[in-house]
């Protein structure tokens, strides 16, 4: 059975600092990711949640909001569009992730990064005839991997 990750660990060598957020958000501005995207994060579980919307704020996205049902994302995404959705693939009970995000984005156009504790290779079929173009990446998620989605996301949708 697969595990879900919860927690994230980053190793670097020593006399070496990793690059200062500045840096980071100077480089995504010219690579045209748009920092003050608001970013909805679909996920059940809480803690997986906050670690999300951490790594995001450590990358200096600072309009997120955290959700943790289909319905309730689709409800989010009417009063503001967003211009990202992170979703967990399963929810639990009432409406997944890929419809919600499929609703959503059939309603405004915004990339889709899909995240899941399952198996990459199972959930592809059904995350690219949901939503075309969407990434998928498997849980516990790094920072470096969830920034080069990111900008997959907003280079291959086009940056609003």
């Amino acid at each position: 059975m697969d595990q879900l990750g919860t927690a994230a660990s980053y190793n670097f060598a020593s006399g070496h600092n990793p690059p200062s957020i500045g840096n980071a958000r100077d480089a995504r501005r010219m690579l045209g990711v748009p920092l003050d995207a608001h970013i909805l994060v679909i996920e059940d579980d809480a803690m997986i949640a906050w670690m999300v919307e951490s790594l995001l704020e450590d990358l200096g996205f600072s309009a997120i909001r955290l959700v943790a049902s289909g319905e309730d994302a689709v409800a989010a995404a009417l009063v503001r569009t967003p211009g990202l959705i992170i979703s967990d693939i399963h929810l639990g009970s009432g409406m997944d992730g890929v419809t919600a995000a499929a609703t959503i984005v059939s309603a405004c156009s915004a990339p889709v990064i899909f995240i899941t504790g399952y198996s990459i290779a199972q959930a592809r079929p059904r995350v690219e005839a949901a939503v075309q173009g969407a990434s998928l990446l498997r849980k516990p998620i790094q920072s470096a991997e969830l920034e080069t989605a990111i900008v997959h996301a907003f280079s291959a949708h086009g940056a609003h």
